[in-house]
């Protein structure tokens, strides 16, 4: 995620408030994720290559205005938004260009009591401006919750958030997907189960997800201070296979995966789960209603389906735009919800449209199995689907080409 500040500096002489916003924002979203000219333009290099770079590949350009805003001339009289080299005018065209192209958000913040800019005040290449809804940032006592609302907007305009929360170094990352609606499940087609229908619209409240699959790193911390023989996941020497280490664990039991999540809640203080099939959905659609995570069609850059081994959590691209990795085409996941007692199709009970009905429950019997999603870099291509479902015995570790992972879920306090 990263936030691009565009300002006057003539502006923020006078109150000194874009550094307000630049180091609060920091505060949430971590520096390296918020650029501001003044500070991340380094003596040397050429700024307007710097500029060009990061104004095209930010998330969210947060357009800061200010009273004077649209009035400022340059030295011959010309106002400087009428100016084509006008940087400030470049940085707005770039983000409303990339607005439309859905590559980012552009915010407009209005500081200091600044009027909102009129059509015939600005060049018709920022026209759009206008008609962007904006926020309006007060001073004291009112700017803490303003800049609240900010905060709010960013995360939910860009619908997924990262790198906001610091971690240890054995914690997994996890993606904050908001609170809202989503489809799930498959309309009617050839080759779609059933069990997979009817698609539904259905509102669950926010959690956080892991950005990959539980990784052997992060898995082997947890077995060294439980005790744990890593002869169980098949690791022969009881250390992890070399040049393995990001590879996703496998061979996993759900009981195991759950022990994981219980060890990471008591060692960090948070709530860490596995996710239910709902959450686990919510994420691989990131945000749409592809047949894929990251489209219709099938994309072989996207995943590492069909090759003849496990790969890296991170070897592809992400796979939607919520910025999730590696959730389909090369491990199997466990969520936490039930199946049944059959592996052709899910007990009625349990069949769609979804519900938080006590599907979930994590102390059922053993004997009831447990909904796996995802698929392995060895299923068939209909297996990619964001919707696709099975059911697992949650003893079982899997089969060779096919062992079981799993990814977390958080839920903030």
């Amino acid at each position: 995620m990263k936030i691009f500040i565009s300002y006057r500096r003539a502006e923020d002489n006078k109150s000194y408030i874009v550094g307000t916003i630049h180091d609060k924002l920091a505060e949430v979203f971590g520096k390296e994720n918020v650029f501001r000219d003044a500070l991340d333009i380094h003596t040397g290099t050429k700024w307007q290559e710097v500029l060009d770079r990061e104004a095209n590949s930010c998330k969210v350009m947060v357009v800061v205005i200010g009273p004077d805003w649209t009035n400022l001339k340059n030295a011959d009289g010309q106002l400087r938004l009428f100016d084509p080299a006008d940087v400030t005018r470049w940085e707005v065209e770039t983000g409303l260009k990339r607005s439309r192209e859905s590559k980012a958000t552009l915010m407009p913040v209005y500081i200091l009591g600044a009027p909102f800019p009129q059509k015939e005040n600005l060049p018709p290449s920022l026209h759009e401006l206008v008609d962007i809804q904006g926020l309006i940032l007060r001073n004291h006592p009112d700017f803490e919750s303003d800049f609240a609302r900010l905060v709010r907007e960013i995360r939910t305009l860009r619908g997924f958030m990262e790198d906001d929360i610091k971690i240890a170094s054995y914690e997994p990352k996890t993606i904050r997907i908001e609170e809202g609606p989503f489809w799930m499940g498959s309309e009617p087609g050839e080759g779609i189960p059933d069990y997979e229908q009817p698609q539904c619209q259905i509102s669950i409240p926010a959690f956080r997800i892991g950005k990959y699959p539980i990784t052997n790193k992060q898995y082997e911390v947890f077995m060294k201070e439980k005790g744990i023989s890593a002869l169980k996941i098949g690791w022969p020497t009881q250390k992890i296979p070399e040049g393995r280490e990001e590879h996703p664990v496998t061979g996993v039991t759900w009981y195991e995966a759950r022990a994981y999540c219980q060890w990471l809640s008591g060692k960090t203080g948070r709530n860490y789960m596995l996710p239910n099939e709902a959450q686990w959905e919510k994420a691989c659609r990131g945000g749409n209603r592809y047949f894929y995570p990251w489209g219709d069609e099938l994309d072989p850059a996207r995943s590492n389906h069909g090759e003849p081994k496990i790969a890296a959590v991170n070897k592809y691209f992400e796979q939607n735009d919520y910025g999730c990795y590696d959730l389909v085409g090369n491990v199997r996941q466990w969520t936490c919800s039930l199946w049944g007692n059959t592996p052709d199709a899910p007990d009625p009970k349990y069949a769609y449209p979804w519900d938080d009905d006590g599907r979930n429950n994590p102390d059922e019997s053993s004997l009831v199995w447990r909904v796996v999603r995802g698929s392995s870099y060895e299923d068939e291509p209909v297996m990619l689907r964001c919707s696709a479902r099975t059911g697992v015995f949650p003893e079982s570790r899997g089969y060779p080409g096919s062992r079981y992972s799993f990814r977390v879920v958080m839920i903030e306090k």
